[in-house]
């Protein structure tokens, strides 16, 4: 027995005619607007204003609090239609961070001078160098070939397609 798979037919979704008239939402947003402030102003309780609108209260009071916010942006110093709101908002959080690095810099600063004058200048490396191998300085690799003919020519070069001896 073969199990055939079905697939679901993929069925359009349009979107909703009040999405895409500019009109109604503009008209929601007004209707929207004008709820808030006859709360606000105490000309409508909450319950009245949410029955009117079929609205949960939850609903309402994140309407309220979006509104609110966006009433606090627009009325920032320094913001209008040339300069985002948050512009004034992200300078004062700059301004906090360079402080804080400002005050990071100078405990640094004092750390490094508290470490020069506990180490005092010496040497950066041992005077033996480099560690020798466990065969008395015999390495695995092959010399170069140049460099071995060198010293058996007396210290000139000579060209690498020279056979050497070995």
């Amino acid at each position: 027995m073969k199990k055939e798979k079905r697939e679901r037919r993929h069925r359009p979704r349009p979107t909703p005619k009040w999405l895409k008239e500019k009109n109604e939402l503009d008209e929601i947003a007004q209707r929207r607007t004008l709820m808030i402030l006859e709360v606000l102003s105490g000309q409508k309780p909450v319950t009245d204003a949410i029955e009117e609108a079929q609205i949960s209260r939850g609903h309402y009071y994140q309407l309220e609090e979006r509104a609110l916010k966006a009433i606090l942006e627009a009325m920032e110093p320094g913001a209008g239609p040339g300069r985002p709101p948050e512009t004034t908002t992200r300078l004062l959080q700059l301004e906090e961070k360079q402080k804080q690095l400002e005050a990071d810099k100078r405990r640094l600063e004092r750390l490094l001078s508290m470490t020069r004058k506990v180490l005092r200048p010496g040497p950066l490396k041992t005077a033996l160098g480099r560690p020798r191998s466990a065969r008395a300085g015999k390495s695995d690799s092959r010399p170069s070939t140049t460099l071995k003919a060198a010293s058996q020519a007396g210290g000139s070069p000579i060209s690498s397609s020279e056979p050497s001896s070995r």
